[in-house]
């Protein structure tokens, strides 16, 4: 399991840079955080150590200024501008320093001495990964709806020819006479796709700190705009 730091950010789409040596470089840009963390749990009072973090304010609401001056309170005021999020929600992210709700929440595992350095409503940026360092990105694939096993799986086509008849992308033979059952796991047609996927060891080859874009080599898993967690590399420093 992944302890290391992290942000959680969105895809922004693929394009290229140059390094030293003048060699196009393809990378994928990712907006990650600033991010603020809504909770802090550890071993004592939750079982376990980790952070809450969250991603892009919500949307708050168009109170008139009248409305805003009969709220009784700062929790009142709260409500009745981000009156969108659900009562559960709006009381969670009020207790960090007044958060606005957030549209994309996680919890990263972390080590107990690095817990204790967050507190809840403090700001994550950038800072924390450095150029040419290694991240793990986390994200869900393009969904392909439902697909065959050629598309699925890879498998090769039937002959078109010598009598083969509207055979030529199916799956063939799925067992035999023991164990007298489809073995668990044979890989058939289903849903292809819109599932979480893990891309390791991505280089980080630039960032530019004041949009919080970063930019990384190779591609990540989700279509442009889709929501991703970023964290240090597990496998390699």
């Amino acid at each position: 399991m992944n302890t290391n730091m992290g942000l959680l950010g969105r895809k922004l789409g693929m394009t290229q840079i140059y390094d030293e040596a003048g060699t196009s470089v393809p990378v994928t840009a990712i907006e990650a955080g600033p991010c603020t963390v809504l909770q802090v749990k550890t071993r004592q009072s939750d079982g376990y150590d980790a952070i809450q973090i969250g991603f892009e304010d919500a949307a708050p609401r168009n109170v008139p200024e009248e409305v805003l001056r009969r709220a009784q309170g700062a929790r009142a005021r709260y409500r009745a501008v981000y009156g969108r999020a659900s009562r559960p929600e709006q009381g969670h992210c009020f207790k960090a320093k007044e958060t606005p709700p957030q549209r994309f929440v996680r919890e990263l595992r972390l080590a107990p001495e690095e817990v204790a350095g967050f507190e809840p409503g403090q700001k994550v940026t950038l800072d924390i990964f450095s150029k040419g360092g290694y991240v793990d990105v986390v994200g869900t694939s393009k969904g392909r709806g439902f697909t065959g096993v050629v598309k699925r799986h890879g498998f090769s086509m039937f002959p078109r020819s010598h009598g083969a008849h509207e055979w030529t992308r199916h799956g063939g033979s799925i067992g035999c006479r023991k164990p007298m059952h489809v073995r668990k796991g044979q890989r058939m047609a289903g849903q292809h796709g819109n599932s979480r996927v893990t891309v390791q060891n991505l280089k980080i080859a630039g960032a530019l700190p004041e949009q919080n874009v970063l930019l990384v080599r190779g591609a990540v898993p989700g279509p442009n705009g889709g929501y991703l967690i970023v964290r240090t590399a597990l496998k390699k420093r």
